[in-house]
């Protein structure tokens, strides 16, 4: 009977290995890649946009470049793992032992960027909620203290996440007595990472992550909404279309970081120390907080005139850099000058 129920429950595993391996080839090795390679390019677009003189006036812009910077890290860093998985597809050896030497390290960024994240974006929802409001003395601390705030919430951010850098250690395999290579070791939770401690520490980092700013946020797009509808006689078209922008970007960032922050908070999952079964849904989460980072831009774009226009300027002045059109300038002064030389004689 025992030897039955061990039977099916590798049977199980091997099934589970299998779903979780075509899931992380299906998101590591396309998906991600899809999503992070545009992703990158237009959060640097809106980083030069946003210190254009163009987008200057607006209040949110000082918060909107730290978000898009954060963006950028959190898409290189996703980038970087779907890189090693190629690696590992190519050579697995050599991609393992890379695989190993970066994850702690770019699981600590990943935090990093998912706390800044979350509260720029809840700091943004605060600042369009006081904006729509009308409230002039609100208006006027939150535009004073726009840059501080930013630097606060990067500060705290790298701090707070610092004990995530040591939930995992590198534990070499033993095989008959002997230590393999490092190319065979595994990462494994160490004591710290195992402790009820850091249990606590994971709780409160998921609902500083996710859980509080998505109900905050929640609550500040309905309100949003409600003063936006109020107040649409009223307002500005490049107000209220910058306005429905960032309402966009608000509800994308609920229906993407809620979830992954569940599945951390409630079911106390993690990733490589998990089941199988729970690695490939780590996995579809996981992606779902990457591509919240790369919407950004075709939002803005797509909505905002004001941006599109900051878009089409950047690259009209690329365009005007072509010697195309100072060269029929200096043909038509040449053409020009005779005729002028004859008028000055008579």
């Amino acid at each position: 009977m025992n030897i039955e129920i061990n039977q099916t429950t590798i049977i199980n595993n091997d099934q589970d290995k299998e779903v979780f391996e075509s899931i992380q080839i299906i998101c590591g090795l396309y998906l991600i890649p899809i999503v992070c390679v545009p992703g990158l390019i237009g959060n640097i677009l809106c980083i030069i946009i946003f210190i254009t003189n163009s987008m200057q006036r607006f209040l949110t812009t000082q918060f909107l470049l730290f978000l898009a910077i954060t963006d950028v890290i959190k898409l290189s860093n996703d980038l970087l793992y779907s890189i090693v998985l190629i690696i590992q597809a190519f050579n697995q050896q050599y991609g393992k032992k890379l695989f190993l030497i970066l994850y702690r390290y770019c699981h600590y960024i990943n935090t990093v960027s998912t706390l800044c994240a979350a509260w720029l974006t809840l700091i943004v929802a605060i600042e369009r909620y006081v904006l729509c409001s009308a409230n002039n003395r609100k208006r006027v601390i939150v535009q004073k203290n726009s840059r501080i705030l930013c630097y606060l919430i990067i500060f705290c951010s790298l701090i707070l996440a610092l004990p995530v850098s040591f939930r995992y250690e590198i534990v070499p395999l033993s095989t008959n007595n002997q230590t393999l290579n490092n190319s065979d070791s595994l990462v494994n939770l160490s004591k710290f990472g195992s402790s009820r401690l850091f249990r606590a520490y994971s709780i409160t980092i998921d609902l500083i992550r996710a859980i509080i700013p998505s109900l905050l946020l929640f609550y500040l797009n309905t309100r949003i909404i409600y003063l936006l509808y109020r107040m649409k006689s009223s307002a500005g078209t490049a107000f209220s279309r910058l306005t429905i922008s960032l309402i966009i970007i608000i509800g994308c960032f609920i229906c993407c970081y809620f979830p992954d922050a569940l599945l951390s908070l409630i079911l106390n999952m993690g990733y490589i120390d998990e089941s199988y079964q729970k690695r490939a849904i780590r996995e579809i989460s996981d992606f779902f907080v990457t591509f919240n980072s790369a919407v950004n831009f075709p939002v803005y774009f797509s909505i905002s005139s004001t941006f599109q226009r900051s878009v089409l300027r950047l690259f009209e002045r690329k365009g005007k850099s072509v010697s195309t059109t100072a060269y029929d300038d200096v043909l038509l002064r040449q053409q020009q000058q005779p005729l002028n030389n004859i008028r000055n004689i008579v």
